[in-house]
């Protein structure tokens, strides 16, 4: 048997609705998280409605908001997506300060061993 058929059997067994369980009660409503931004993820990528119901990793959470607090998620999002902008840019910063400082040490290095070899 296949993953992907396993996996349809997995999934199709757990949709089949179970006789007398009905879906829990949730008095607090939808929740807007905004997520951590990585690679790719665009500002509305970033806001992800979830219920009380879902798993949900802390580590990957900027931010959690009422269902109807849409303004301020994505406002959160806004910054994150700033800060994480902000954090690429000091990473390319640094990474060239260490391309041109080892570019440095090579030529120097290759200096020495051209007056060394000058020396002998």
């Amino acid at each position: 048997m296949k993953i992907s058929e396993l996996k349809y059997l997995i999934k199709e067994t757990l949709e089949v609705p179970a006789m007398g369980i009905k879906e829990p009660y949730n008095e607090i409503g939808d929740i807007i998280l905004v997520m951590k931004p990585v690679r790719g993820m665009s500002q509305e990528d970033m806001i992800r409605p979830v219920s009380i119901y879902d798993d949900i990793d802390i580590n990957e959470i900027v931010g959690a908001y009422m269902g109807n607090n849409k303004a301020a998620a994505r406002k959160e999002a806004k910054k994150a997506m700033k800060a994480y902008e902000m954090q690429k840019e000091a990473l390319k910063k640094e990474m060239e300060e260490y391309r041109s400082a080892k570019k440095d040490i090579e030529d120097k290095k290759t200096k020495a061993k051209e007056l060394i070899n000058k020396l002998r």
